[in-house]
């Protein structure tokens, strides 16, 4: 089996302690996808709780004072310096912690063959580009493409991101293009005029290679978080269906709208419009349109705006949601069909908070601790009992 890289140790112990950055998460992805590493990351995920064990200390909450001072009392150094000596062993102990969970690992009785079980992994980066022309290009973040179209202009894919790229000026009419992701799938788009889109599971957005006339305008469904580019002279309009239209000059703010489900939009920066079939509201930052199903009411809620946006920032955040809602969710992302055998438990409300990257029994057990519910998990299957 080969050496795990140094640099890969540190991001997976960032991981397991649930500080890994952006470019971190990213590099992590990356070697996720080449040859058996995603199973051997499983399997060190499984020990995470030697991890945990050895670093209890700054996990105490009773007690942690009156250590301290016996540390101090003992050692005659600050708090401050033991800190930071603190630190210092801990990042000298990665590569230790990481090499015992790879030798238990490797521990395996000779010549006894390994049973392996399909296990359920995350999500990755991966969509369907429908080009004007017809054509259907599958992408991947390790898919690096220059895609020339007829028309004029490229789409350039790399590391999770396509980027249209316009190398003519005389590209006058639009020609639509379409970006779907699948269950279990997550992609970014830079659109021609800078704007930046994150597509969530089964989440689709149509939109032109130019911005022809007053207005830039694209049609989308699923979840979707939007940094569009300002440009006061052309606002961007957001099409869900015609009876739901978002309309922005320069912002950020996440849309919501799966099929049958209630739509809702939620303002990070900056102003916006929704109209919906009976009303129009306009939102401040720190508010949501809400339009619950199977009516044509906006209604305008003041809300927290982190777990409606932390799924672009790869994680999950539920804040007193149904279970009903959670498994819906999860079952996106880690690709799942989920079944209720116990229908009066779908209505319970969980606040959970974990990483989208996360082992996906992960959250199962922390919801079975409760105690109201057990959960079984056969192949793709998951039954709340």
């Amino acid at each position: 089996m080969e050496k795990i890289d140094p640099r890969i140790e540190l991001v997976i112990y960032r991981f397991l302690r649930g500080e890994i950055s952006v470019s971190e998460r990213e590099m992590l992805e990356s070697w996720l996808r080449e040859g058996r590493h995603r199973e051997l990351f499983e399997k060190i995920c499984n020990k995470e709780n030697m991890l945990e064990k050895s670093f209890y200390f700054d996990r105490l909450d009773k007690g942690r004072e009156k250590t301290w001072l016996r540390l101090e009392r003992a050692t005659g150094l600050r708090r401050r310096l033991v800190m930071r000596r603190w630190a210092v062993a801990a990042s000298l102990m990665v590569p230790l912690l990481i090499g015992i969970m790879y030798l238990n690992i490797r521990q395996v009785e000779p010549g006894v063959p390994e049973l392996r079980q399909e296990r359920i992994v995350p999500g990755v980066s991966t969509a369907q580009l429908y080009l004007p022309d017809g054509k259907v290009v599958d992408l991947g973040k390790d898919c690096i493409c220059d895609l020339q179209l007829f028309e004029g202009g490229r789409f350039v894919n790399e590391r999770g991101t396509l980027t249209y790229k316009s190398d003519s000026a005389k590209i006058s009419a639009a020609q639509y293009s379409e970006i779907r992701i699948p269950r279990g799938g997550e992609y970014k788009v830079v659109l021609p005029d800078g704007t930046v889109v994150w597509l969530n599971a089964e989440s689709s957005l149509r939109f032109p290679t130019v911005f022809t006339g007053k207005e830039r305008k694209v049609y989308a469904k699923g979840e979707l978080y939007f940094d569009v580019k300002h440009d006061e002279a052309k606002p961007f309009i957001v099409e869900v269906e015609k009876d739901y239209v978002v309309r922005v000059l320069g912002t950020e703010f996440n849309l919501r709208a799966y099929g049958e489900s209630s739509r809702a939009t939620t303002l990070v920066k900056g102003r916006v419009q929704v109209k919906g079939a009976d009303n129009a509201v306009v939102l401040k930052p720190g508010q949501q349109a809400f339009e619950a199903p199977g009516t044509n009411d906006l209604e305008v809620l003041d809300v927290d705006v982190a777990p409606y946006v932390a799924w672009h920032e790869g994680k999950f955040h539920f804040v007193h949601v149904s279970l009903k809602n959670i498994m819906e969710e999860l079952s996106r992302w880690y690709d799942v069909q989920v079944i209720f055998e116990n229908l009066a438990v779908m209505d319970e409300c969980f606040t959970i908070e974990m990483q989208r990257f996360d082992d996906f029994n992960k959250v199962l057990r922390l919801i079975e601790r409760t105690g109201m519910v057990t959960i079984s998990v056969d192949g793709h299957t998951v039954t709340v009992k």
